[in-house]
C-alpha cells in the first residue's frame, strides 16, 4: 500500500506539469482533422505552441487564478543593465527561437520588417501582462528580448542562404493568429483550472493515507 501511495505522490505533481503540453497536442491534433490537413504544418505548430508556454512560463504571466493588477514600471533604457547582465541573457537566449520561428512558419514574415513587428507585438503585450501579475515591467526586458528575436532572425536568413530551398512554407497568416490564440486560451483559462483540480485530487488521495 505505502508503495501505491508513494506512486501518487509522484503521478500529481508529474500530472499537473504534462496537463498543458497535453491539451496543446490534443487541441491540434483535432485542428489537424478539422483545419490544418497538414500533418507536418500541424507538427511544427504544436512545435511552436511548446515554446510558448516556455516563454508564458519563465517570463511568469498571469493565469485566471492569480490575475491581479499590481503595476511596478522601470522605463528608462539601459538603467542599472550592468548589475542585471545574466537576466538580459536569459531574456536574449529565451526569444531566439521567435526570430526563428516566425518566419520559417509564415512566408509572409519572412521580411526583417514583419518579423520585427511581430516580435515587438509579442514582446510588448508580455511585458504588459506582467502588470497583471506584479512583475515588473522593464523597458530592458522589451530591448533584449527584441535583440534575441533578431538574432534568431539573422539566423534563420543564414541558414535559408544554405539551403535556399528548406523554407518555403505557404502557411496562412491567420493561422498564426489561431496558434497565439489556442495557446494563450489553454495557458490563462483552461490549464489553471485543471491544474487547480488535479491538485485538489492529489491532496484529497494523500490525506487518504
Amino acid at each position: 500500500m505505502g508503495v501505491i501511495f508513494s506512486f501518487l505522490k509522484y503521478l500529481f505533481p508529474t500530472l499537473e506539469t504534462l496537463i498543458t503540453p497535453l491539451l496543446i497536442v490534443v487541441l491540434f491534433l483535432i485542428m489537424q482533422k478539422l483545419y490544418f490537413k497538414e500533418w507536418r504544418k500541424t507538427f511544427l505548430y504544436i512545435l511552436f505552441s511548446l515554446y510558448l508556454v516556455v516563454v508564458y512560463r519563465v517570463t511568469g504571466l498571469p493565469d485566471l487564478m492569480t490575475f491581479e493588477f499590481n503595476p511596478r514600471f522601470q522605463l528608462i533604457p539601459f538603467y542599472d543593465i550592468k548589475n542585471d547582465a545574466l537576466n538580459c541573457m536569459l531574456n536574449i537566449f529565451l526569444f531566439i527561437p521567435l526570430g526563428v520561428f516566425l518566419p520559417a512558419l509564415w512566408r509572409d514574415l519572412f521580411s526583417f520588417k514583419n518579423t520585427m513587428i511581430w516580435a515587438s507585438s509579442i514582446t510588448l503585450l508580455i511585458e504588459l501582462m506582467q502588470i497583471f501579475c506584479g512583475r515588473l515591467t522593464d523597458i530592458n526586458d522589451l530591448m533584449t528580448n527584441l535583440f534575441g528575436a533578431f538574432i534568431g532572425f539573422c539566423i534563420l536568413r543564414m541558414i535559408t542562404k544554405a539551403f535556399p530551398k528548406l523554407f518555403k512554407n505557404k502557411f496562412k497568416k491567420r493561422e498564426l493568429v489561431l496558434v497565439f490564440g489556442s495557446t494563450f486560451w489553454i495557458l490563462f483559462f483552461v490549464d489553471p483550472i485543471l491544474q487547480n483540480f488535479v491538485k485538489d485530487i492529489g491532496n484529497a488521495v494523500m490525506r487518504l493515507r
